[in-house]
């Protein structure tokens, strides 16, 4: 039996990001990401984007999604 990779896709809606400040860049409303491990926290995912994109998040959907896979 092949083992199955640990890694999960997320697909994230609806980001609110807290640009309070004068810095009013472009930022994503949404994204899709791979996630390395199964066990994930929002907290952890709104970290994660806020320091990646050096902006800090207010609100955000999470929902894990199947990954289509590439047919050959």
């Amino acid at each position: 039996m092949m083992e199955k990779n640990n890694s999960i896709f997320l697909e994230i809606s609806d980001i609110h990001w807290d640009q309070s400040n004068n810095d009013k860049k472009e930022l994503p409303k949404q994204v899709e990401m791979q996630w390395s491990k199964k066990d994930w926290s929002s907290f952890e995912v709104s970290d994660w984007l806020s320091m990646y994109f050096n902006a800090k998040v207010k609100t955000l959907n999470i929902k894990e999604v199947e990954k289509k896979e590439d047919g050959g």
